[in-house]
């Protein structure tokens, strides 16, 4: 009983390595996408969405799925360099495949993009806006952490 009292206070290993993991960075991929202070039009909107879009499909298809272990996370944001988000959302956890069906993520960042307030995006007096994405692979942690001995077997990458 005195046993099992303390193993509550032993860190789990996995947790542990999976934490540190992720506060490394392992599969976590950004890129921003700079405006200048012109206004933005409908045309430019879809053309982020565009540039988004492909660029989450290039990163998706650089992560690690070890096992079938290939969800995924997607948040996107934009603002003035140093000020306060003007808009910002996820996209929640989901697998690829996800992404591609006809009202998948790839859709409903396009719709996000589009629903975002022109008015309110050139309301800013000259300045550039930036947008920003982050996706997150939890294949690539799982093949960092769990994974970590079959990491060099190349059957399991």
């Amino acid at each position: 009983m005195f046993g099992t009292l303390l193993d509550r206070f032993r860190p789990d290993s996995l947790r542990t390595r999976v934490e540190a993991s992720i506060r490394r960075g392992t599969g976590l991929f950004r890129h921003e996408w700079l405006f200048g202070p012109e206004p933005l039009t409908a045309a430019s909107m879809q053309q982020l969405a565009d540039d988004v879009t492909e660029w989450c499909r290039q990163k998706m298809g650089e992560t690690r799925r070890p096992y079938g272990i290939d969800q995924m996370a997607l948040a996107l944001a934009c603002a003035v360099p140093g000020g306060e988000p003007l808009a910002s959302t996820t996209f929640g956890v989901f697998r690829p495949v996800e992404f591609y069906m006809e009202d998948g993520v790839a859709r409903r960042l396009e719709a996000y993009l589009h629903a975002i307030s022109l008015d309110t995006l050139n309301q800013r007096e000259g300045q550039s806006i930036r947008f920003a994405a982050a996706l997150f692979s939890w294949g690539d942690v799982a093949r960092e952490t769990v994974f970590t001995d079959e990491a060099d077997d190349p059957r399991h990458a």
